[in-house]
């Protein structure tokens, strides 16, 4: 998989594939014209490539897909290229025998400069069908709905309509459904006004939010979730009563037929064998668990208390080979960073280790910070290592996580069980799943280990999920670009 950077400039939005036949037909007769001996000259290398986009594609070796960086579309994160858009670009890539080149857009108008320019063959950005006059481009089918959501800063009125916001300082983003769903409001609203970002993304706009730069914001739902962890003080008002269908874009010409029929049919494929499903459970099916008032809570304690932690956290976190975000959002899950925590179960300190993990990793004193600290990711890194199967390794981390809170044995449980509820005993999202049946006689007495408490384990999962995430990202979400932009690591086979 290869990056590379955009160089575009901001361009105005798409249509639909209302002209899609008028220019085939256009095509059609240019094609004709040109059908003699000395219409194609060869270029400096001695050959001309196809005029056809899918055996362009073929022939160059690689499928070219523009996507904003956004945590909802396409990130690098510490195991190389994520996000939802990257994997089913990938997919569709390596249907077409082809590799996949990922050029990354700072905003929706650097996406759709990228295929105006011929810089990229799809744009796989988190994109909604706009019908407009001035562009010419062309949409998939859906594979994934949404919703418009106002957005609020906790503290502030909450509105409860957009005649509420009406006077208000309201943002979207520019090129962007959002601003179009204000539009069409605005006939029945004529006093309703916004302004369009054109330099912004959905992380800088919430950010101005959060800084009290506007009143509110209105943005798409699954971006909004993915950002929250990053913006605690911030929640949903209400939203827009039109859904809304994502979909991949491309320009509208007749070298892109039989490149969108491809198109097409891998989405298709996709959805009819349940690979969409899995997708989206997995970078969006926990999003909607997030505990607005905690993420405040541990937004302020980090704010005061971390600075003191983190130098000893990323020191011991080095030493033991995890990422020292990832400790300090344990920790804190386990103890909100109180070294003298006990539990009702027995398990104490800051990592809350039971007697017997302190044991296994040469803990003497629970309470003692540092040897806490360091048991805990001592711990943590030997469940993850001892975990078989074949595991992606974002999923790795989270099997670890779910052993640490509930013991390996009844990890093993729960994969068990999804083996015979015939789900994917590696994927995470499917082992998720079992988690709440271990606590059901009906279904825990087929199990070797007995009854647990899996819905807890599941909450401690994506507690410490969410607070990686904010730790991760929340003093510097542009840098989600630079990172995007440098040399890609590659990302291990399978994952």
């Amino acid at each position: 998989m290869l990056l590379t950077s955009p160089t575009g400039t901001l361009e105005a939005g798409p249509t639909v594939r209302s002209r899609m036949l008028r220019v085939f037909v256009s095509g059609v007769l240019l094609t004709l014209v040109l059908a003699c001996p000395h219409a194609s000259q060869p270029t400096d290398t001695g050959f001309s490539l196809p005029h056809d986009a899918l055996a362009r594609v073929r022939a160059s070796g690689k499928l070219r897909a523009v996507s904003r960086v956004n945590p909802a579309t396409f990130v690098v994160d510490r195991y190389g290229p994520a996000g939802i858009e990257y994997e089913l670009a990938r997919d569709f890539a390596a249907s077409l025998g082809v590799e996949l080149e990922m050029i990354p857009a700072a905003t929706i108008g650097e996406a759709y400069a990228a295929l105006d320019a011929g810089r990229a063959d799809i744009a796989a950005s988190g994109l909604t069908e706009r019908r407009l006059a001035e562009r010419p481009y062309t949409y998939s089918s859906s594979y994934l709905g949404v919703s418009q959501q106002v957005v609020f800063r906790a503290g502030t009125r909450k509105p409860g309509s957009l005649a509420d916001i009406v006077g208000a300082r309201v943002m979207v983003l520019a090129q962007s459904s959002s601003a179009d769903a204000l539009r069409r409001a605005q006939a029945s609203l004529p006093g309703l006004g916004w302004m369009e970002s054109t330099q912004t993304d959905t992380a800088d706009l919430l950010r101005r939010l959060t800084e009290g730069g506007i009143d509110y914001a209105v943005v798409k739902s699954h971006e909004f979730y993915m950002h929250a962890g990053l913006f605690p003080a911030l929640d949903v008002a209400f939203e827009l009563p039109e859904a809304e269908q994502l979909a991949w874009a491309m320009s509208d010409t007749p070298q892109n037929l039989q490149l969108f029929d491809a198109m097409q049919g891998f989405l298709s494929r996709s959805e009819h064998d349940g690979e969409l499903d899995l997708l989206r459970e997995r970078f969006f099916g926990y999003l909607p668990e997030i505990n607005r008032k905690a993420l405040r809570a541990f937004a302020a304690r980090a704010e005061k208390q971390l600075p003191r932690l983190q130098p000893l956290m990323q020191r011991i976190a080095s030493e033991e080979g995890i990422d020292w975000h990832l400790l300090a959002a344990m920790s804190y899950q386990e103890s909100h960073w109180n070294p003298g925590a006990v539990s009702r179960k027995g398990a104490a300190g800051m990592m809350m280790l039971t007697p017997e993990a302190a044991s296994e990793v040469g803990v003497r004193d629970r309470r003692n910070m540092e040897q806490s600290l360091r048991g805990g990711a001592r711990y943590f890194r030997k469940l993850m290592d001892e975990l078989d199967g074949d595991i992606s390794p974002a999923d790795r981390e989270l099997f670890a996580l779910a052993a640490y809170n509930m013991g390996p044995a009844h990890l093993a449980d729960a994969r068990k069980l999804a083996g015979l509820r015939a789900k994917n005993p590696d994927l995470w999202s499917d082992v998720e799943d079992q988690l709440p049946l271990l606590a059901k006689r009906e279904w825990h007495v087929h199990t070797e280990y007995g009854y647990a408490r899996g819905l807890e384990t599941a909450s401690f999962v994506n507690g410490v999920r969410q607070y990686h995430r904010f730790l991760e990202h929340h003093e510097d979400p542009a840098g989600l670009f630079a990172l995007t932009t440098r040399e890609p690591t590659p990302r291990a086979s399978g994952s």
